[in-house]
């Protein structure tokens, strides 16, 4: 079992790879700007460079940075957590400085707590933070010239099988699925291949946004360079070869399978509305349970639903702690008025002997 990255990695490709980088239309800009050098490490810009472009395109804080919020849940800073996060306010210097501590805790979620370092050594320096700026300035126009985005940090139930069990996506506008990368190097076979695979997944996957795509693109805000390819110019045997040698479709009966399997899964999630019935709440409490509380939430059709099993455990755990909390405070509450009652007592005791 592996992860869509993890799985490509693995891959001994042709000569040139599946999809050679060389073959992808490159449309490049110009916006005057210089990128100087930074401080801290390429991965925490471009998480900040995405989380950022997130945010100020509409999307809440806590859905932006959700995985930063989980990673510190991990490791139980997730007060530290949301006070970085409160200093993000528009796209500035001083929320861009939090920003990018606040992504340190994404190693968390992503590759475990053993890989965490403190976010208090993060400092990002004046140039860094410009060159993120400028980058999330880079990605919104991007957006306005390529957008709206109709899906965004999708997975891909009923397209696993059992050789990629995880994996999730960047964006889908209209016509395209979109991969964000900061790497200062042109893409890589590495890269296109990833690509490939998340779009042979989503359309075996239950997101019906997937019939509408014709491209595959690739978007550098660091190069400022957009990379696009048409899918019906890539070989029928191309295609059938990803999908069997390296994703692990065999024939058109998984292929059913899969789909059944998805309408099986499905209707063991319950929608938004649904959990608000049942949290008798808001949307916003329910969002807050998920970025506080680790409430089992996942992101379907770029809409959130939670399987009943999961929420079923969710439910249960907090039951428990509750329980747990009360007999405590019971406890508490016994201590106390036994020390009441004795001091009671022993004050009875000291009256009594000196009326004596």
């Amino acid at each position: 079992m592996a992860s869509v990255t993890q799985r490509i990695r693995a891959i001994q490709q042709p000569y040139g790879g599946y999809l050679k980088p060389s073959e992808f239309k490159i449309i490049e800009y110009n916006d005057n700007n210089t990128l100087a050098e930074e401080n801290i490490h390429s991965s925490l810009v471009g998480l900040a460079v995405d989380y950022m472009t997130r945010y100020v395109m509409g999307s809440p804080l806590e859905e932006a940075f959700k995985i930063s919020l989980i990673g510190a849940k991990l490791i139980d800073e997730l007060e530290e957590a949301t006070e970085l996060l409160n200093n993000i306010d528009g796209l500035n210097s001083k929320s861009v400085f939090y920003a990018c501590k606040l992504v340190g805790y994404d190693v968390c979620y992503r590759a475990g707590p053993m890989g965490y370092k403190p976010v208090d050594d993060i400092e990002a320096d004046d140039d860094t933070i410009n060159n993120i700026i400028i980058m999330v300035k880079r990605s919104i126009e991007f957006f306005n010239e390529y957008g709206p985005i109709i899906l965004d940090g999708f997975t891909f139930e009923g397209g696993y099988t059992k050789i990629i069990t995880t994996g999730d996506g960047d964006f889908l506008t209209k016509d395209t699925l979109w991969d964000f990368k900061v790497s200062s190097k042109k893409p890589t076979s590495v890269h296109t291949l990833q690509l490939l695979a998340y779009y042979i997944m989503g359309s075996h996957s239950i997101h019906k946004e997937f019939d509408d795509i014709e491209k595959l693109g690739i978007f550098n805000p660091r190069l400022n360079c957009v990379y696009l390819k048409d899918i019906k110019d890539i070989p029928k045997e191309t295609i059938e070869e990803v999908s069997k040698e390296v994703i692990g479709y065999n024939n058109d009966s998984d292929d059913l399978e899969a789909s059944n399997s998805a309408d099986d899964e499905m209707s063991n999630y319950l929608s938004m509305e649904d959990i608000m019935n049942v949290f008798e709440c808001s949307k916003y409490r329910i969002m807050k349970y998920y970025s506080e509380d680790n409430l089992p939430l996942q992101k379907i059709n770029n809409k959130y639903y939670a399987n009943k099993t999961d929420l079923y455990n969710w439910l249960q755990e907090k039951i428990n702690e509750k329980k747990e909390e009360e007999e405590e405070k019971k406890a508490f509450l016994q201590i106390v008025i036994s020390i009441i009652i004795i001091a009671i007592i022993i004050i009875m005791i000291i009256v009594k002997f000196f009326k004596w």
